[in-house]
């Protein structure tokens, strides 16, 4: 008898623009959405280990973005969407955007509140 493995790729969310299609988890504890109150960063204290992947849309680097070494400022995923939002959502890889891509649907999926200005 033949064994027959299929590969299954698991995806995760980016819980700051809620972009589906990462292969690496952003944090070892975050789970999937719908997420609470996410709180203030650093998130490695909430989420544990960071992957510091560069999400392919918003550019968020988990781990980076939202500590603060040296002189940086850390941000939390609202600030740095809402940064992103006003900066015009441009994709860090735009060869990966969908066709229909639609931001506030994006962020619904994700059950993201779209952030006040």
């Amino acid at each position: 008898m033949v064994e027959i493995r299929k590969s299954v790729t698991v995806l995760y969310t980016c819980p700051c623009c809620g972009y589906f299609g990462l292969t690496i988890p952003p944090y070892e504890k975050l789970g999937n959405p719908p997420w609470s109150d996410h709180g203030k960063p650093p998130y490695i204290q909430k989420y544990g280990e960071a992957s510091y992947d560069i999400c392919p849309c918003c550019s968020f680097e988990f781990g980076l973005e939202d500590e603060s070494p040296n002189s940086m400022k850390s941000e939390s995923f609202e600030e740095y969407l809402r940064k992103w939002i006003a900066e015009g959502c441009t994709w860090f890889e735009p060869e990966r955007k969908p066709i229909d891509w639609d931001l506030r649907v994006h962020l619904n999926r994700a059950g993201i509140k779209y952030p006040n200005a």
